[in-house]
């Protein structure tokens, strides 16, 4: 399917003094009930949320001959927290969905009462051989997958699996728009994850709908868009692990997909401009913004939210892996060799408006560690939504200093550079989300 790619003219530069409309905070929540899991999968339902694959431990490696995604730290547990009443269940995965349902980076997205769950990456067999991206496309009925967890019964007959070639992709993106699903770039990697190596990159968007009536759920209406348009001399849909949400777009209003950053370009670097992606007619529209970014380059706990006051879409980004970094003194830094797309401490908004696209990190408020990347931002039932969207946030009905959800999860490093002397781990803390309008 042939794209249409627009270039958005960037209006004005960031000035010392400038500030995002609205300032985000952290506080460890009172409860505390969940598992240490990053890059997992996770529905909800009121207070309770389901959690299913992801890793247990710490970032990755690449070095040495074992396994960077030793099936040891992999979930193999379907998990239900209630983050109200402080408690959590589990139960372990059917048998015959094991390998997938325990995998890492995982495309999903939740459609009401059913959790859709494409690729990932993992073994396919024991002990740590046969490593693969998946080919399956696997849905769970939410509300009684956490009632079977609860109630320690059979969950086998709430999820339904089948293969799809087509839906062989890790770190890549998932949503559902006017009733399609886009499959936001990624990446099919074969074998053991080795340092060097590299999988066969996706460079597309598909859109498709899912038959999810039968006994197995059934891709139709398939379609793909791509681009020509490079970066580092790397093609600009030549991403993955990126920060990506659903973004009410400033110049009509339309519901659309905003890709953030992503790694990596021919250099060894990540991505710097945004893209925007919604359905249209039978294809794909895509943006490519000339703006460039500069901090939250990797997957981390998103926000997004439209302010239909002055036409601005709100996006910030909860720490992660960052290009340009925040010194003692507040000054911004940029990335260089010596600290090499380091772990980050602070929250960055993106504010894009019909004159452009601008960046407001946060200098004056640091987050409680180098959290937030891989980690999930999870709405508060009460918080307002904008029409026409399941997830972005309504801000001209905030006011004052509001608790709009959490963040939950990810990897938690101890110093911007991770080693052996500065490790990393999955975290189990469960943070309220506050933002104060400026």
């Amino acid at each position: 399917m042939k794209q249409i790619i627009y270039c958005l003219l960037l209006i004005g530069s960031l000035s010392a003094s400038a500030q995002a409309p609205y300032t985000i905070t952290l506080k460890k929540a009172a409860n505390q009930p969940a598992p240490a899991l990053q890059s997992f999968c996770i529905a909800t339902s009121g207070n309770l949320w389901l959690l299913i694959g992801g890793r247990t431990n710490g970032f990755h490696g690449t070095a040495g001959s074992g396994a960077s995604f030793p099936t040891s730290e992999s979930n193999k547990k379907i998990w239900v927290v209630d983050i109200a009443a402080n408690r959590s269940w589990s139960a372990d995965i059917p048998s015959n969905l094991l390998y997938q349902l325990s995998a890492t980076n995982i495309p999903f997205c939740q459609v009401g009462n059913t959790l859709y769950m494409i690729g990932g990456y993992g073994a396919g067999c024991a002990p740590d051989s046969c490593y693969q991206t998946f080919t399956q496309i696997t849905t769970l009925d939410v509300q009684r997958v956490i009632a079977a967890v609860q109630n320690r019964q059979q969950l086998s007959n709430y999820i339904k699996t089948t293969n799809d070639s087509r839906m062989q992709v890790t770190g890549g993106y998932l949503t559902n728009l006017r009733s399609s699903f886009l499959l936001v770039m990624g990446q099919n990697y074969p074998g053991k994850y080795t340092q060097g190596a590299v999988g066969k990159y996706a460079e597309q968007i598909a859109r498709f709908s899912i038959d999810n009536s039968g006994s197995q759920p059934v891709v139709t209406s398939y379609s793909t868009a791509t681009t020509q348009q490079q970066y580092n001399g790397a093609n600009q849909f030549h991403r993955r692990d990126y920060p990506s949400v659903t973004m009410v777009m400033p110049n009509d209003r339309t519901v659309g997909t905003a890709i953030f950053a992503g790694v990596f370009n021919k250099q060894g670097g990540p991505f710097v401009n945004p893209v925007y992606a919604s359905p249209s007619g039978f294809g794909v529209s895509t943006v490519i913004d000339t703006f460039v970014q500069r901090y939250c380059m990797y997957d981390c706990a998103t926000i997004s939210a439209f302010n239909s006051a002055n036409n601005q879409a709100y996006v910030s980004f909860i720490g992660g892996i960052t290009d340009w970094t925040i010194d003692a003194q507040g000054n911004e830094v940029p990335g260089n060799a010596a600290n090499f797309m380091p772990w980050f401490n602070r929250v960055s908004t993106i504010v894009r408006s019909t004159s452009g696209t601008q960046e407001y990190p946060q200098k004056s408020a640091t987050l409680p560690g180098y959290i937030g990347a891989n980690a999930a931002f999870v709405l508060a039932p009460n918080v307002p939504i904008f029409n026409g969207t399941t997830e972005v946030i309504d801000y001209s009905k905030l006011s004052g200093n509001t608790m709009i959800g959490w963040m939950y999860g990810g990897i938690e490093a101890t110093a911007e550079q991770s080693n052996g002397f500065n490790p990393t781990n999955a975290s189990s803390t469960i943070y309220e989300v506050w933002l104060q309008k400026n």
